[in-house]
């Protein structure tokens, strides 16, 4: 049996990757039904942003218990590891997924070894992903416990790393370098891309912007429109968060003005509205981030289609 597919309880190795807003109990289950693992991203299916960890929590809950009633197989829920958690959203959700059986955790951020004890010990299987991967990185989450490391290349849309490593050499060398299951994450949109990461490694996918286009996904027709019509030499790259991340973009005006801003030096633009730019698409009003290989997409089709071509590409 894949490795991925063992320890996660599915039976097709894709891993829809979180991408906050514009998830929902409906894409998440979809890709669940379809064998795969869905999983809600903060603020998944919300319509407003909640003030509190307190209220963020509540209204995670009732999005979990909808995504419950629309699947009955294992879905994940989108955590931060605590140097990116200080208002405590993450570990308000946590005790959430406790009470209510999600049992699969995607953490983002710096890891914390002890942290990561804490989730195994209360029975939690982790996939983790580094916002900066690294082999050292890579080495050290296995040490520290996780199920299943994530290596996302430069080639990947939202918050891409700043390291200009594409995803295949990425992949390769951290499945070289630890014993535990490595997903590809960065233009991960297709069989053969699919195939080739599989080649250097990956035992599954990681794939956002595939599942952008989906009938499942609840981001506007506009937002899946502008990438289906956007070609790969239009696609334009913006620095934000003082150099921490990149973000891959079509070229639309706060995407522009922000290169612009990097231009004079500043590291620091606006981004816009991610719920009213994806998630709404007003195209004008916020960044639609996508992979590199966006363009190899060719058409909206279902969750189940598409996990089962993304399969295709492990022998599944």
């Amino acid at each position: 049996m894949n490795r991925v597919c063992g320890i996660l309880g599915i039976t097709k190795p894709v891993v829809q990757a979180p991408m906050t807003w514009i998830t929902s109990p409906e894409l998440a289950a979809a890709v669940s039904n379809a064998r795969g693992l869905g999983v809600l991203g903060f603020n998944a299916g919300f319509e407003t942003g909640k003030a509190t960890p307190e209220e963020t929590a509540e209204e995670m809950r009732k999005v979990i218990r909808k995504t419950k009633e629309l699947t009955d197989r294992p879905f994940g829920m989108n955590v931060m590891t605590s140097a990116f958690d200080g208002a405590g959203f993450s570990k308000a959700t946590i005790e959430v997924c406790k009470g209510e059986g999600v049992k699969v955790l995607v953490a983002i951020g710096a890891l914390d070894t002890e942290q990561i004890k804490e989730w195994k010990d209360a029975g939690f299987k982790v996939i983790y992903r580094d916002m900066y991967p690294t082999v050292a990185s890579a080495k050290a989450a296995e040490e520290a416990g996780v199920d299943v490391i994530v290596a996302t290349g430069c080639d990947e849309g939202g918050g891409m790393p700043v390291e200009a490593t594409g995803t295949m050499v990425k992949t390769a060398l951290m499945a070289d370098a630890v014993s535990i299951p490595v997903l590809a994450a960065g233009g991960i949109v297709n069989e053969a891309m699919a195939k080739a990461s599989a080649c250097v490694g990956a035992e599954g996918a990681y794939a956002g912007t595939r599942f952008v286009l989906s009938k499942e996904c609840r981001a506007a027709q506009a937002t899946k429109d502008d990438i289906l019509n956007t070609g790969a030499d239009d696609l334009i790259v913006l620095t934000e968060a003082d150099g921490y991340v990149k973000w891959r973009c079509t070229p639309h005006k706060v995407a522009k003005e922000a290169v612009e801003q990097n231009n004079q030096g500043n590291m620091k633009p606006s981004t816009g509205s991610f719920y009213h730019g994806m998630l709404k698409g007003d195209l004008e009003a916020g960044i639609n981030t996508v992979s590199s290989a966006a363009s190899l997409i060719r058409s909206i089709d279902s969750c189940e289609d598409i996990v089962n071509e993304l399969a295709r590409g492990y022998g599944c």
